[in-house]
């Protein structure tokens, strides 16, 4: 089992860590963390299974196992409370990261993000959907399954991009490891969690939940998700599908600026 996640930090002041999601690195935050370290200590992890946090043991891919890697990076860096940021994979960590040590957070701001599956035979159908694609990753090179994410309809705002950011985000996903996703995605996808609907209750910091304008299924989560967490406000992204990191940073950098600051 690896001792800890891999993170890298830039800037100082108040700190912020940023999470990724599946088949990015603390690479995929490289627009946001240019400008954001002018304001804060910016912590960008690798998840467990992406970039350098890569592990063959299966221990290390629970979803508490990353919860205690990321309670040790903070006690790590003398860190009394932080503020934390998920995006899609990473903002569900980031959610089960705060229902246990709420008291270790300042602020949090979800993007993209998804609490679970609540209806159990949706859960089932997802597990057999994730099976295929581990299946796929399994018996071909990353590069052909690279090809088939990319296809699928969840990034199909991502083909606008210029063609210079297209090919850095597709060289990042390029660089992970079979094993690392496949493992991930075993014991982290969405069919393997649990619902957290009942535990988000019990949220009480003061959560950002941003979604694309373009991506209506996880408006709907979100918009959902808010409605549970008490202290929580909503943020539609303009011009931006899932990947909301990706497509518009801008407009994300200085909206998170904005939230931990307290600035209107």
């Amino acid at each position: 089992m690896i001792k800890n996640l891999h993170y890298k930090i830039e800037g100082s002041g108040i700190p912020l860590i940023l999470i990724h999601g599946f088949t990015g690195t603390n690479k995929s935050f490289d627009k946001l963390s240019n400008f954001l370290k002018q304001y804060f200590k910016i912590i960008k992890l690798d998840m467990i299974g992406h970039g350098l946090s890569m592990d063959k043991d299966i221990k290390s891919y629970s979803f508490l196992q990353s919860i205690r890697y990321i309670e040790k990076i903070i006690k790590e860096l003398h860190l009394k409370k932080v503020n934390i940021l998920g995006y899609s994979l990473g903002g569900r960590l980031a959610m089960q990261f705060s229902i246990i040590n709420q008291h270790k957070i300042n602020k949090m701001i979800l993007c993209s993000s998804s609490f679970g599956i609540k209806n159990k035979s949706e859960r089932i159908s997802r597990i057999k959907s994730d099976e295929k694609i581990i299946t796929l990753l399994r018996n071909n090179n990353l590069e052909k399954f690279v090809n088939y994410w990319e296809a699928i309809p969840l990034w199909e705002s991502e083909k606008k991009l210029p063609v210079e950011i297209k090919n850095k985000h597709r060289i990042i996903r390029l660089n992970q490891k079979n094993e690392g996703l496949m493992l991930n995605l075993r014991h982290q996808g969405q069919g393997v969690q649990e619902f957290l609907g009942e535990s988000l209750k019990n949220i009480k910091i003061k959560t950002l939940i941003m979604y694309g304008d373009n991506d209506l299924k996880y408006k709907f989560i979100s918009k959902e998700m808010a409605e549970i967490i008490e202290n929580s406000e909503l943020s539609e992204v303009p011009n931006s599908g899932h990947n909301i990191i990706l497509e518009n940073p801008i407009y994300i950098s200085q909206k998170i600026k904005n939230f931990i600051l307290g600035e209107v």
